[in-house]
């Protein structure tokens, strides 16, 4: 049975913040439609956390923290992450920047990619002087605006970094469930033997965690030893084509961490558009015939494209390129 466990509700605006303790995903939502009035069916009400990422299953909900901050949105609706509310963090940076005039004009009627960018660009000027400070005591600032009970910049960077693996996790078990023409049982079983492995790997958290720079190169960060991560390049491309390449430290400052929220782990064979129907291909064709199975789903080469650095790439915003990825094909997922 689920542990009580208290959270942080606001809405879009972030203009009030009620403490709900709940168990449940649907507990959750019952309990925001009372405390802030909604007139609205509980269907309609959606949940997210400050990054972005939607809650939207109660397997995904227990795994969040206690005293996690989450945004109710009406479904089909969005709230603004901490990222895209920029000019806060600019006027926190640099408020001779934010009064320069024209410059501003100009730099809020750019594309949020160029306004990233810039934001880049204006933080080279912060003081790095504790970006080695790794406990909470040490960098209070870092950890401002934070709800997290992580003590150290380390854990909290492992635990945003298992946030977005679950994150493909849950979307893929959705698309393969919600898929009326495959086997459900075979699908569930598929799914948790890719939830074996990730709790093998702790959901890759050692991807963000600077302290996983040195050691053990199966769970090996993407960062160095200090913290800066360095943008691979569009997925057509084997490095950053800009000078100089990207790169961010978040460990540096909260300005740092907050932009960081922008960088892309982005799958060169595309999830959605070919593992996801390469994974459904192979569903079938793995399927029994009169009892007797003559062909195995590859869940090693499944796991390795949806959640590995075998097919994940880290890259600056301005690198992230949504369009089809051509050329990159998944599977056959069948041995």
């Amino acid at each position: 049975m689920s542990a009580v466990k208290g959270f942080k509700v606001t809405d879009s605006e972030r203009r009030v913040r009620v403490g709900i303790a709940v168990k449940s995903l649907d507990e959750l939502t019952q309990k925001t439609k009372e405390k802030f009035k909604l007139k609205l069916d509980q269907n309609q009400i959606r949940f997210q956390t400050p990054d972005g990422t939607i809650v939207e299953t109660n397997e995904y909900f227990q795994t969040l923290e206690p005293q996690t901050l989450l945004i109710w949105v009406k479904k089909g609706e969005r709230a603004q992450t901490d990222a895209e509310i920029l000019y806060r963090t600019i006027r926190e940076v640099n408020e001779e920047y934010l009064t320069a005039g024209e410059k501003v004009q100009q730099f809020f009627t750019e594309k949020m990619k160029n306004k990233v960018f810039k934001l880049a660009e204006v933080l080279k000027g912060i003081d790095d002087d504790k970006t080695a400070a790794s406990d909470k005591t040490l960098h209070l600032e870092w950890f401002e605006g934070l709800d997290t009970t992580a003590k150290t910049k380390e854990e909290y960077m492992f635990r945003r970094a298992q946030d977005r693996i679950r994150t493909y996790y849950y979307k893929t078990k959705d698309e393969l469930l919600k898929n009326p023409d495959l086997p459900s049982e075979r699908a569930q079983t598929l799914l948790n033997e890719l939830q074996d492995n990730l709790k093998d790997v702790k959901h890759f958290g050692c991807y963000f965690d600077r302290s996983k720079a040195i050691g053990d190169a199966k769970q090996k960060s993407i960062c160095d030893e200090k913290g800066t991560f360095t943008c691979e390049g569009r997925w057509d491309k084997n490095l950053c084509l800009y000078v100089p390449m990207h790169t961010i430290n978040p460990y540096r400052s909260r300005e740092d961490r907050i932009v960081f929220q922008t960088w892309n782990l982005d799958h060169n064979i595309e999830r959605t558009r070919s593992v996801i129907p390469a994974i459904c291909s192979a569903l079938k064709e793995t399927e029994p015939i009169n009892g007797k199975k003559k062909k195995q789903v590859d869940v090693k080469q499944i796991f390795n494209d949806i959640f590995t650095r075998n097919n994940l790439k880290l890259v600056h915003i301005v690198c992230h390129d949504k369009g089809a990825h051509e050329g990159k094909v998944a599977g056959p997922y069948v041995i």
